[in-house]
């Protein structure tokens, strides 16, 4: 448990890292981010001494260290926002395709059986404006940088990327809560700890 929470303390550091390093001119942390990404991402293999894992921890940080001689560091750092919500798209955004269940309908029955049809129709086009969000987040972040305003888009990659997220993932839990009143909804924290045990690549 200590160690999830720790992967996941060094992950989120780096948003914020890199918009302070951006908005108040602190270019030590662009290189530090990553870093620390890096650690958060790695860090169950690391505690385990994996030497596969240590052994591209090594490389990835080399490439760090050599972007960061080149001074490219800033370019490195606006490939996460579009990864990321590119991965989640795929994962997402597979489900949707004939003959498959969408990913949150999948969670709601793997956690609570079989969902009703009125359920099952709000779980789909849930699915679907979760692609539709990460779709927007990847052509802004791709778009961007381009303007040449690296504070810019650290606001939105950084900072809006995650409110909007945040936003959305707390407001359908209380909006689902007044269109289905008599389904048995779990309290807010038993419904992360269902996302946290889902197998989001089924």
């Amino acid at each position: 448990m200590l160690n999830r929470v720790i992967a996941i303390a060094l992950i989120a550091a780096y948003p914020l890292l890199v918009h302070i390093a951006l908005v108040f001119a602190v270019p030590q942390l662009l290189f530090i981010a990553p870093m620390l990404f890096l650690a958060g991402v790695c860090w169950q293999g690391l505690g385990n001494r994996n030497k596969t894992v240590w052994l591209v921890f090594g490389l990835l940080c080399a490439a760090v260290v050599l972007l960061e001689y080149l001074g490219l560091t800033l370019y490195l750092l606006f490939l996460p926002p579009i990864i990321i919500p590119l991965l989640l798209l795929f994962i997402f955004g597979r489900t949707l395709l004939n003959g498959r269940e969408p990913l949150i309908t999948a969670i709601g029955e793997a956690a609570r059986g079989p969902l009703s049809q009125a359920m099952r129709n709000y779980t789909h086009r849930l699915t679907q404006l979760w692609c539709i969000v990460f779709a927007v987040m990847i052509l802004w972040s791709a778009i961007l940088p381009w303007l040449e305003q690296p504070e810019l888009w650290s606001w939105f990659t950084n900072i809006i990327n995650y409110g909007v997220v945040g936003v959305l993932f707390v407001g359908e839990f209380m909006l689902r809560k007044k269109l289905f009143p008599t389904h048995n909804h779990p309290g807010f924290f038993e419904y992360l700890r269902i996302i946290a045990r889902a197998n989001i690549r089924s």
